[in-house]
């Protein structure tokens, strides 16, 4: 379960010029967020344990909201690699 604020940082013009990418997946990750919050505010019985009288839309609202967390660590973690590569890339630049 997440909970809290998280800090997304955008790239900059010239993040986005070496590495396009970095753009859809800055969007994915903000859909992810928002559709996670979205899922928990419709359906406040997810935030706690099972119960077996559970509806399948309360358990698929469950786990789509934990699917949903697990992308937004994915996809942080490319953008952290990639943001890293790139500060390497250009600390190595001769000039």
């Amino acid at each position: 379960m997440t909970s809290g604020r998280r800090t997304i940082r955008v790239p900059a013009p010239s993040d986005l010029y070496d590495e396009p990418p970095l753009g859809p997946v800055l969007l994915l990750e903000y859909a992810v967020a928002v559709a996670a919050n979205a899922l928990r505010a419709r359906h406040i019985a997810i935030e706690g344990d099972f119960h077996t009288g559970e509806t399948d839309e309360v358990s698929a609202a469950r786990v789509l909201a934990h699917a949903c967390d697990q992308l937004s660590g994915l996809l942080g973690d490319y953008r952290r690699g990639v943001f890293a590569r790139l500060a390497r890339e250009r600390s190595e630049w001769p000039f």
